[in-house]
């Protein structure tokens, strides 16, 4: 080993993971020496459980020193209260995004929040667990993105004092049950709001932002979270009718909810991708499709719903004249041996159809779903089945 240069022990201990760097440490003082460089390189992002890392505490303080001018990204998982007062020796100037879990959850409260202010001093992003009542949180001097979800004990008293002093772009709640909510309500003046661009809420917090979403030039994102959302699409579109008006989807997505294809078409919002997952009924709603119906979209997926009636989707794959894109990904066919008839879908398009299909089964034999391609049309393309992403939030939008 003492003919190994230090560039090229970096390079080997660089291809261990976290546990087997530790052993290396006691193994040799080259080991121990260079392992600083190794870290600072890899970990200008620190997302790991502490528990699963296996720290022992001298060696967490090492990598906690080793990293502290350097990191500008730690989310930390599992950990506990002595790894938190390692932590708490030293200051990470770069850190702009942190995000914790502790063991127990209730661990840190608001005494902690001037500790982290000062270990963290330019944090922008914060998303803490404990049981917080908000008190200090004004005091982070560049917040701007915050998640209150993990947060028990946080009043809306001081939800409203953070959102009007450091005017945040980013605040994700999904916090407060309703009885909470009609017993404290809360006025959110709409300069306070003016900067966000993003907003995570269940749908009983709304009421707090709905009134100024017509104003807020900056959002881009809008999620609603929480139980309960079967069917709410409708009621949201006619509650939101400012954004709905005002502002072209990127991507509309729901999931566990219903009528969401028919309220898209009835209600002529514009999105480029609307993602549909796990729907029962999904072209029950409107059975019958024209192309017309299709004017204000451009590309449709489908994710572990179920398609009840062929002639159901003969009609939509006959008239998805203006899709350029259509994905069927996991769903369930109550039907098999299907024949894709390429002269039928291509007759009224103009532009390119790309159909995706994966992994879909037929509910009668509990098997992969059978289909055929029949005939060939310059309009229509099948391409290699693929998984999309999707969030599996109940409602999420993206705007331009």
């Amino acid at each position: 080993m003492e003919s190994l240069t230090d560039d090229v022990l970096i390079r080997i201990l660089s291809y261990l993971d976290i546990k087997s760097q530790q052993i290396m440490l006691n193994l040799h003082p080259r080991f121990f020496n260079l392992m600083p460089i190794v870290w600072i390189s890899q970990y200008k992002k620190v997302k790991m459980s502490l528990f699963e890392a296996k720290f022992s505490i001298d060696d967490l303080r090492y990598f906690f020193q080793s990293i502290s001018k350097t990191v500008q990204v730690m989310h930390l998982r599992m950990m506990s209260a002595e790894q938190y007062m390692v932590l708490l020796e030293f200051i990470f100037p770069k850190v702009y995004d942190f995000r914790f879990a502790t063991v127990p959850s209730r661990l840190l409260s608001d005494s902690d929040i001037p500790k982290l202010i000062m270990t963290f001093p330019n944090l922008k992003e914060f998303s803490p667990q404990g049981s917080f009542s908000g008190r200090y949180f004004t005091d982070f001097p560049l917040l701007e993105r915050l998640t209150l979800t993990y947060c028990q004990h946080f009043s809306v008293e001081n939800l409203a004092n953070v959102m009007k002093v450091r005017k945040l772009k980013e605040i994700k709640l999904c916090l407060f049950d309703r009885m909470t909510i009609e017993k404290t309500p809360i006025c959110l003046p709409a300069d306070s709001l003016a900067n966000l661009e993003s907003i995570k809420v269940e749908i009983d917090e709304l009421p707090w932002f709905e009134d100024h979403l017509e104003t807020l030039d900056c959002l881009n994102e809008l999620t609603i979270s929480g139980p309960g959302l079967m069917g709410i699409l409708p009621l949201l579109c006619r509650k939101l009718g400012s954004i709905t008006e005002k502002h072209h989807f990127k991507i509309l997505e729901t999931c566990n909810t219903t009528d969401t294809l028919c309220t898209v078409i009835e209600s002529k919002l514009r999105v480029d991708k609307l993602k549909i997952v796990t729907d029962n009924y999904l072209l029950e709603d409107l059975g019958y499709f024209s192309p017309s119906c299709f004017e204000y979209l451009n590309q449709l997926f489908f994710k572990s719903c179920c398609i009840q009636e062929k002639r159901y989707f003969n009609n939509l794959m006959h008239n998805i004249a203006n899709i350029e894109f259509v994905s069927f990904e996991q769903c369930v066919f109550t039907f098999d041996n299907y024949q894709f008839i390429a002269a039928k879908i291509g007759e009224k398009r103009k532009k390119l159809l790309q159909v995706n299909l994966f992994q879909n089964t037929c509910v009668c034999t509990r098997k992969p779903w059978i289909y055929s391609k029949i005939g060939e049309h310059p309009l229509l393309e099948f391409i290699e089945g693929k998984n999309y992403d999707y969030t599996f939030e109940p409602i999420y939008m993206t705007f331009n």
